[in-house]
């Protein structure tokens, strides 16, 4: 049990860590573009209504966040990231957005109570998380009866995988 948590701190640690030094310039790396067309499309599919509140799980620097503001005009956009710098360069992308609530934390207790979110997404961050089966359980405690998930993220075969977390 005490390997499991010690295994599941150092991966929390060594995202955190790896994602504080990518915040400036993850927008310009070289798989950003697929992410943030995906996040479009993602933004598109979900076509949240005007007052929406909607979660995005992992939200890095905010780019999916920023795709659903031009539809949610006055709803609640919410995101959470393991990573303070990239939560920063995220309110800093949003800065204008009248109503965003922002969290440095990890997927697995989120901060809202039952049935909060009319929509989640989690896109390109489902792999770092220690214990997926509970930011699932999360995610799904967090959404509304009626409410949708959307999941998108890479899977690779080992050799490629561990780099890349």
């Amino acid at each position: 049990m005490r390997k499991e948590a010690d295994r599941a701190q150092r991966m929390r640690e060594e995202a955190r860590a790896c994602f504080d030094r990518w915040a400036e310039m993850y927008d310009r790396c070289f798989l950003h573009r697929y992410i943030r067309k995906v996040q479009e499309r993602i933004a598109r599919e979900m076509n949240p209504a005007e007052d929406a509140f909607i979660l995005d799980a992992g939200c890095g620097t905010g780019e999916g966040l920023f795709a659903l503001s031009q539809r949610v005009k006055r709803g609640l956009l919410a995101g959470l990231d393991i990573s303070f710098r990239v939560i920063e360069v995220a309110q800093r992308k949003l800065s204008g957005y009248p109503s965003l609530d922002l969290w440095v934390r990890d997927a697995e207790t989120l901060p809202w109570p039952d049935s909060f979110f009319d929509e989640v997404m989690c896109t390109f961050a489902f792999h770092h998380f220690p214990h997926p089966d509970r930011a699932l359980a999360e995610m799904a405690r967090v959404l509304k009866p009626a409410g949708r998930l959307f999941l998108a993220d890479l899977i690779l075969p080992q050799p490629f995988r561990r780099p890349l977390n």
